[in-house]
């Protein structure tokens, strides 16, 4: 799986989700149909981009926390993927999801500054998908590769910080350390 934890990371995710969509449109589109394919492959393709972020805890609760997360963000995908009745109703609620498994869980900002970021990503990145859009294969393809090149934008001007588990510090062991960074 590609971590999608810096912009040349999430780029490359960008560019194999949309190499991607014209093979799996042609193995799933005789079965399904074309909408059925491109509606799994984006439930399917924002689940994988959810399960690359990392969010910097490297012991097992973090691997655990980052696939529960990532496990529901998928169920969720999915339910939506059954309840919206377009394909650009599921992208919005897509993208929407996305934002908030993002900066909610993972690349935590001051709350309004995650939702500006987020608001700018996600509509710039639809609009984006839409200026590409058409009717081929190659157009939805690139529609795709839109969509997530934008969304890679988020590591450029975001605050890149992983969220750390929240723990209660001792105020005395807070002093010290300042003190102690004050005197080197």
């Amino acid at each position: 799986m590609i971590r999608c934890n810096s912009f040349i990371r999430s780029a490359l995710f960008a560019a194999a989700a949309a190499a991607g969509w014209p093979a799996w449109a042609l193995l799933t589109a005789p079965i399904a149909g074309v909408r059925q394919a491109l509606a799994l492959y984006l439930v399917g393709v924002t689940a994988l981009y959810v399960a690359g972020l990392r969010d910097g805890a490297a012991d097992a609760r973090g691997r655990w926390r980052r696939g529960a997360i990532a496990l529901g963000v998928a169920l969720g995908c999915g339910v939506l993927g059954l309840f919206t009745r377009g394909t650009a109703e599921l992208a919005v609620a897509l993208a929407a999801v996305l934002a908030v498994a993002r900066s909610a869980f993972f690349y935590r900002a001051v709350p309004a500054r995650a939702v500006a970021a987020e608001l700018i990503l996600v509509l710039g990145g639809l609009s984006f998908a839409r200026f590409l859009a058409g009717p081929s294969l190659l157009s939805a393809a690139l529609s795709i590769w839109g969509f997530f090149l934008v969304q890679s934008l988020f590591f450029l001007f975001a605050d890149r910080r992983a969220r750390a588990p929240e723990r209660h510090v001792d105020p005395f062991e807070e002093a010290h350390r300042r003190a102690l960074a004050l005197l080197e």
